[in-house]
């Protein structure tokens, strides 16, 4: 406790004996003695977005004004006062405004607390509220959780009013400035409640908000739904320079340099999240899904002349056609090989063909008689079976030039001869003709029947990619909003 106020000295409790207790419940803390080596812990803890409860032995006025200076009032930091009084501060010495949350503790008689608030109540006007005690004798601690929810302080505002900054971005908002250079009663009002702005800089505190006439955008209806399902109010500012704001000598100007000085409550619209921009205010989770959408000119008709070529893609047309070119060389060395190995092979075969059928006709003249009828039979025979024997040995003429036409003829569903009867060849043949007929022919045709019920259209721009490519060769113009999302993504 501080030396320098006059406390009940029964009130004191050491500050080791307390710590000593706190370790034993195995809290997590760190203690300083140094007040700029806190304010830098605090700064850490924000930066990192890490919750942190700060537990102070001393009076509040000074620290108060410090930690408002210093921009660390953070709904993730809680600040616990307590010094050994009897009662909370006065409101005209201290005033906790939002949005620093602070805990004020006093002690009104020994092994008795009282708990103080600065935002039970959603009004923001930062007055201590009384939400619990502790009796150390006999109640204990009276209700728990010892401070209220945010979500059940505000979830009704009772007619709160909220200074919302805005500037025309369609579609979000649609504003009318028409009447920008007459300030209203209802702003005039708010500019003198500006006593809420002790502690800024120098000139924040007479500067002059003007209301602007919002017509209507998708965020104006939503903000409409949010306040009245939250019963609040809302007058819309209009933003310096009309931009969300950008960071000029570590200041912000703008919207975001109105919500960084207190001139206004929130900012609803696409507005760019940037680590600058992160440091100075705080941003609420993401709720769009298409804040990186672009709108181009519906895709048109592609040229109807070309469309014997769209069933396939562009990249299957150069294989589809090396199939078909190396297809009939595949045919003949499949029917020429085979033969060009057997050759020798069969040549001895016909050799002992011929001569044990030569022989048994030496026999059978020699042992039967024949007369001239049955020898030419016999001859003729012979000379059949040559002659096949020999056409089985030889190649067709121009085999090469007839597989070339042949499988031209299959792929493209004529009718054609069949070459050669070996079992390789006709495997082969049956193949060619289940590709042609069922994945060639049949894909294309239905594919083709389908290009001509339903005329295909060029592809369309909705991709970051396709974009480029259609900024890069066909000379597309691209306009985006300025500080917003959509154009950082894009940078």
């Amino acid at each position: 406790p501080d030396e320098n106020l006059e406390i009940d000295p029964d009130l004191r409790v050491h500050v080791d004996e307390f710590i000593l207790r706190l370790h034993q419940l195995y809290f997590k803390s760190v203690i300083f003695y140094d007040t700029e080596l806190f304010f830098r812990f605090v700064e850490a803890s924000l930066a990192g977005s890490i919750e942190s409860v700060n537990l102070i032995f001393r009076h509040p006025d000074e620290l108060t004004s410090m930690i408002l200076d210093r921009k660390l009032a953070h709904r993730l930091g809680l600040f616990i006062f307590y010094w050994g009084a009897k009662h909370p501060p006065k409101r005209s010495e201290i005033n906790f405004r939002e949005p620093m949350r602070a805990v004020v503790i006093t002690r009104p008689r020994k092994k008795a607390f009282r708990i103080y608030y600065n935002q039970a109540h959603p009004d923001g006007n930062g007055h201590l509220s009384l939400v619990s005690w502790y009796d150390g004798d006999n109640l204990g601690l009276s209700k728990e959780p010892l401070l209220p929810p945010a979500s059940q302080v505000y979830s009704n505002f009772h007619g709160r009013i909220f200074r919302v900054p805005v500037f025309h971005s369609p579609p979000w908002f649609w504003v009318n400035y028409e009447n920008d250079t007459a300030a209203n009663s209802t702003m005039d009002s708010l500019n003198s409640d500006e006593s809420y702005a002790n502690g800024e800089d120098e000139g924040e505190g007479d500067m002059e908000l003007s209301e602007v006439n919002v017509t209507g955008g998708r965020d104006h209806r939503l903000l409409q739904l949010l306040a009245k399902h939250m019963n609040f109010e809302f007058v819309y500012i209009d933003t310096p320079g009309r931009t969300q704001g950008s960071l000029v000598n570590e200041t912000f100007t703008g919207g975001i340099g109105l919500l960084r000085n207190g001139l206004g409550d929130f900012f609803l619209g696409d507005v760019s999240l940037s680590w600058e921009r992160r440091k100075a205010i705080e941003f609420s989770f993401f709720t769009l899904a298409d804040s990186g959408a672009f709108a181009t000119h519906a895709p048109r008709r592609l040229n109807e002349a070309l469309a014997i070529l769209r069933p396939f893609k562009a990249d299957v047309w150069p294989y589809l056609i090396l199939t078909v070119i190396v297809s009939g060389p595949v045919f003949y060395f499949i029917i020429y090989i085979p033969f060009r190995w057997q050759a020798d092979f069969r040549e001895r075969q016909m050799k002992k063909k011929i001569k044990r059928t030569a022989f048994h006709m030496v026999y059978i003249q020699e042992i039967t008689r024949m007369d001239n009828r049955v020898a030419r039979r016999f001859a003729k025979a012979e000379g059949l079976s040559r002659r096949s024997q020999k056409a089985e040995d030889e190649l067709p003429d121009n085999l090469f030039n007839k597989c070339i036409w042949f499988t031209v003829q299959l792929f493209l569903k004529q009718s054609c001869q069949e070459l050669y009867h070996g079992y390789r060849a006709k495997f082969l043949m049956i193949v060619y003709w289940i590709a042609a007929t069922y994945v060639l022919a049949d894909v294309y045709s239905a594919q083709l029947t389908s290009q001509f019920a339903r005329p295909a259209r060029e592809p369309p721009i909705n991709t970051l990619h396709r974009l480029q490519k259609a900024m890069i060769q066909d000379g597309y113009l691209l306009f985006v909003e300025r500080e917003s999302s959509s154009l950082e993504m894009l940078e």
